[in-house]
């Protein structure tokens, strides 16, 4: 409570009198309720840290992106449309100089530098739970040895998210804090709460993010080490020649935290009470608090905070998860879907095939089917018997045969060939011309045809090359 005491006490220290005058009066019990319920979400004392070591709030993100080497950028909440298309911009920043931080409870994907997913890490093993609460955890997986860790024993995320880290050629991640292993649900377990980058290039600057924007607002650095966290957190953005800070909450720009209109309503009641019961003079300058004043407003506020069980409150009002009754239909239900998928896709696929239909035949009779292959098998008979009565003619080298003798094993021009054949090709051209001279057609099948065409087509061969030889030789002597 040391540290909290600290950033009480400067933050009321440095709030200027005038600004008490700056407000009209707030009465009423359910004014201050509203008053300490909106302060919880808010981030006076991160805003305070930073402008405090000398940053000055930026007109626009714009001017902060065009000087990165004296700029700091914030941005906490959710990622507004606005500042989207900053997004590819920011590793650029980045790398020319300026720090970063980035702490968003929605999913968003920023550039080539992070991604954040919005669903709640959550916890049923209490050694780990904050206050009996499951979506309050206390994170103690932490990377002691850097700076930002150095001297932390834990952390209190409220409703966390986690990192997904994306892989840089210029930026080295170094993971400061992961999630617990006992977490849900179960692919959360182990992954990036907080990380920081720093480039390899140099005079490079600093990239933070962190899955928990709660981590920075004002109910919750009262926590665990979130404040000192807070601080050192302020100290590495702060690093350098810095002047200028740039701070979005939800994608808008915050004015500096002394324009805070719940500063200036907390503060009014202890400085009228401190100030004389007379009527002040029109246009006179306000008097300035005294140091005594201001510790004394800092003590009475810390010890509202402290007993008021501000967090208790906080927590109550926000959404929890599913009701578990519900959540076990839903899984039934999605169970029962897939199931049925899957069936009718399996049915689909052992489904009989059905054969197609016949094709429309014209019906003959037996008479019919009987002469037809008689007719085929004399028509390759014919074709045969043409092939050998041609193989005939070329053996006999054009002489006239007799119609009723195709035996040319006589002719003298065929006797070099018969000469040149094996006896089973002689007996193949025997066969051959017998079937030529024969007076009718026999019935052979297709398969004995193409034999015959075989047998045929050899023969010729061996033919035509003894008469080619032939012609060679006799061309010599000449």
């Amino acid at each position: 409570m040391a540290i909290a005491r600290l950033l009480m006490s400067l933050l009321f220290a440095i709030i200027p009198a005038s600004n008490a005058f700056a407000q009209e009066k707030v009465d009423g019990e359910s004014a201050e309720a509203a008053l300490n319920s909106e302060w919880h979400f808010r981030h006076e004392l991160f805003q305070m840290l930073l402008e405090e070591r000398g940053l000055q709030v930026a007109g626009s993100l714009d001017a902060s992106l065009a000087s990165p080497r004296d700029s700091v950028i914030v941005m906490i909440g959710k990622q507004g449309r606005a500042n989207a298309a900053y997004a590819e911009k920011l590793s650029t920043f980045a790398e020319r100089g300026g720090t970063i931080l980035m702490a968003f409870d929605s999913t968003a994907s920023i550039g080539g530098i992070a991604s954040f997913t919005s669903t709640s890490i959550t916890s049923e093993d209490s050694a780990i739970q904050y206050q009996g609460h499951s979506d309050c955890l206390r994170v103690a997986n932490l990377e002691r040895s850097h700076p930002l860790m150095k001297g932390l024993s834990e952390l209190i995320v409220n409703r966390s998210g986690w990192l997904v880290l994306h892989p840089s050629q210029g930026m080295s991640w170094e993971v400061l804090a992961t999630v617990p292993e006992t977490c849900s649900p179960r692919r959360c377990r182990g992954q990036p709460l907080i990380a920081a980058s720093l480039s390899g290039l140099p005079d490079a600057g600093t990239t933070i993010v962190a899955a928990d924007p709660s981590l920075f607002t004002n109910s919750m650095l009262w926590h665990g080490d979130n404040a000192l966290f807070a601080i050192r957190v302020s100290e590495l953005l702060c690093r350098g020649e810095k002047r200028r800070l740039v701070f979005l909450v939800d994608g808008r720009p915050l004015p500096s935290y002394r324009a805070s209109p719940l500063l200036q309503q907390t503060a009014k009641p202890e400085l009228q009470r401190s100030m004389p019961l007379s009527v002040p003079i029109q246009n006179a300058p306000p008097p300035k608090p005294t140091l005594e004043s201001a510790l004394r407003l800092a003590n009475s506020v810390i010890q509202n905070v402290e007993e008021s069980n501000i967090l208790n409150e906080a927590l109550i009002n926000q959404p929890r998860p599913l009701n578990r009754r519900l959540y076990t239909w839903i899984v039934l239900v999605g169970l029962v879907a897939i199931m049925a998928a899957w069936l009718t896709l399996k049915m689909k696929h052992t489904a009989a095939v059905n054969p197609p239909s016949p094709s429309a035949r014209t019906m003959k009779t037996a008479l019919a089917l009987l002469n037809g292959n008689e007719d085929q098998g004399r028509q390759y008979g014919e074709a045969a018997q043409m092939l050998a009565r041609d193989f005939c003619l070329e053996l006999s080298a054009g002489a006239p045969l007799s119609p009723d003798s195709w035996h040319c094993l006589d002719n003298p021009a065929i006797q070099p060939s018969l000469e040149r054949m094996s006896a089973s090709q002689r007996r193949e051209l025997t066969s051959l011309i017998e079937l030529a001279a024969s007076s009718d057609a026999p019935h052979i099948s297709s398969r004995r045809l193409q034999q015959i065409g075989l047998l045929i087509h050899s023969l010729r061969g061996l033919h035509r090359e003894v008469l080619l030889n032939a012609t060679h030789t006799a061309g010599r002597v000449e």
